[in-house]
């Protein structure tokens, strides 16, 4: 799939966030399935992917030797998904209570589509690190 990069006016919703935009020749259906299948995914993020895309889901990403995990915190079918990635030190995430290291401490990485004629619009929403005081309540925690 290839598009045109849309330079959009919006500020990135957090400091630090990178918000980038690309409008795209298909349909929202093949972009949502890019985003949501495995190997689909696998090439957008450069490595073996196991993905259950829906909220509590796990995401596994696996790049040379690396390991990258990640717990699914939103799905609108269609529109949007959104992964809190986990802290290097944790193998498991889910929906929860306070933690010392929640989820998203490691950051998250966010798709947005919107139907624009006979393409979609494609927003990627990548976010920095949050730092969590040990303890504080969070929506997700890891194991």
């Amino acid at each position: 799939m290839t598009g045109q990069r849309v330079e959009d006016g919006n500020a990135a919703p957090t400091p630090g966030a990178v918000r980038r935009s690309v409008m795209l020749p298909a349909p929202v259906e093949a972009v949502w399935a890019a985003v949501t299948e495995a190997g689909h995914l696998s090439a957008w993020l450069g490595g073996e992917v196991e993905l259950d895309p829906f909220p509590g889901g796990q995401i596994v990403v696996r790049e040379d030797g690396r390991l990258r995990r990640g717990v699914v915190v939103d799905v609108e079918p269609l529109r949007r998904l959104e992964i809190q990635w986990l802290p290097a030190s944790r193998r498991i995430g889910f929906l929860w209570g306070p933690d010392d290291e929640p989820a998203g401490a490691g950051g998250a990485l966010e798709f947005q589509l919107e139907p624009k004629g006979d393409g979609t619009l494609l927003i990627v929403i990548e976010r920095p690190p949050a730092a969590h005081p040990a303890g504080r309540p969070s929506a997700l925690a890891v194991a």
